[in-house]
């Protein structure tokens, strides 16, 4: 049985920042990390971006570390095997390939995964989800042949797909379960702007829609709605969210919500257990809050945070997550918690008849979170206004002006 002083599951961006602080900070202490994937860290920001989709640029682009970065700081890296079981007690990790690997620290990075469909049909050849490399390399490839697609689900990812299906003439129809675009992430308003978008680029919506059965042999060559609509395609991109595999953590003990429950330290309830990423529903204490947020920025900083906990250097996980989404020439911002609960107040400015529009969501006194729709230089001081808990009393119906410059309530 193999041993090592840091053992981190999951090789993206917060499991190989994590390992990479640890190196920085610890230089002789063993490292191991397991990836499910077979490859070195690279960039799944860049994996729905237009130029890599439609093979401007190229593969070598992706990478954001080499085979031998892992080898010259002295990390075993395993990739494509994934955990099965953790035994606490034993300090003990079983991997699927039925290996054993005893550690002194733990991280958990293991991230999401895509949502798979179980409708009637959705076996067949043809039908694309979109999480790692190989999902999109696959893509890229259906890109040279196919014609005809159908898009499900009204994300972020799908506006950025949408993008790429037009701008290589392919004939792109949305389906979507939403009243509109992106319900609730986006208020009803920004919704509507992104569909006038997508359709005036060519993009057929459908609202209100479950797939019921993919159509076809082996071949996918269409789907049928549950109200009896049939839909004709070659390609099927299947874009409805992602899953957390918890499932092999269940018989640990660890506390499990949607994610893996942290403190603000990224400690789990197991002792030498941390988690990081996507998958660490964490104490948020600028939001005073558990917050779950899975992206890059948030995924980067809880690896390094994680990281100096495992080597004694206790952090706390601070900061207001944010994040972008560009296509057809728009850009959507989310920052904070963009949830519009019961108990919150939300406050609009700008306009979408003139394409800029911002929805502000306030607790009590303070802002926690906005959507913005091409208003990307207000997101900084937004961002600083949730950091420092500003106090906004009085100022509801200055905020809602479109020129009025956020930066004075700082």
């Amino acid at each position: 049985m193999q041993h090592f002083k840091y053992l981190i599951i999951g090789g993206g961006i917060a499991g190989t920042t994590a390992a990479e602080t640890l190196r920085k900070n610890d230089t002789e202490g063993s490292i191991a990390l397991i990836s499910d994937e077979p490859y070195p860290l690279y960039s799944r920001v860049m994996l729905s971006k237009p130029a890599f989709m439609r093979g401007e640029q190229s593969l070598e682009s992706v990478w954001l570390k080499k085979t031998e970065w892992y080898e010259q700081n002295h990390i075993t890296f395993m990739g494509g095997v994934s955990a099965n079981s953790l035994d606490d007690s034993a300090k003990k990790v079983s991997l699927l390939d039925g290996r054993e690997i005893e550690y002194e620290k733990l991280l958990l990075a293991i991230g999401a995964h895509a949502r798979k469909w179980t409708i009637p049909g959705s076996d067949k050849n043809g039908i694309y989800y979109l999480r790692g490399l190989d999902d999109t390399k696959a893509i890229i490839e259906a890109f040279k042949t196919k014609k005809k697609a159908v898009l499900i689900g009204s994300g972020c990812v799908s506006f950025e797909i949408a993008d790429v299906l037009r701008s290589l003439n392919m004939e792109t129809t949305l389906v979507m379960r939403e009243k509109y675009f992106s319900e609730p992430m986006l208020s009803e308003p920004e919704g509507k702007m992104v569909e006038k978008k997508l359709e005036e680029s060519g993009v057929k919506i459908i609202r209100n829609a479950e797939i019921a059965e993919v159509l076809g042999g082996k071949e996918a060559t269409g789907v049928t709605l549950k109200d009896g609509m049939k839909l004709d395609c070659d390609m099927i991109l299947c874009m409805i969210g992602v899953i957390f595999p918890t499932e092999w953590l269940k018989t640990s003990g660890i506390e499990l919500g949607r994610g893996i429950i942290a403190n603000e330290f990224l400690e789990t309830s197991i002792p030498d257990v941390w988690t990081a990423g996507d998958i660490a529903e964490y104490n948020d204490t600028v939001l005073k809050e558990t917050f779950l947020c899975g992206n890059w920025m948030n995924s980067r900083g809880q690896g390094e945070t994680a990281a100096l906990g495992m080597t004694g250097k206790r952090t706390e996980y601070k900061t207001v997550t944010f994040q972008t989404s560009h296509g057809f020439g728009d850009v959507i911002g989310f920052v904070g918690d963009t949830r519009a609960l019961s108990e919150r107040k939300v406050f609009y400015r700008g306009s979408p008849e003139q394409n800029s529009f911002a929805r502000l969501i306030v607790q009590g006194n303070r802002l926690i979170g906005a959507t913005l729709i091409n208003r990307l230089p207000e997101m900084g001081t937004i961002t600083k206004l949730i950091k420092e808990g500003t106090d906004i009393s009085g100022k509801e119906g200055e905020i809602i002006k479109a020129d009025f410059d956020l930066k004075s309530l700082i």
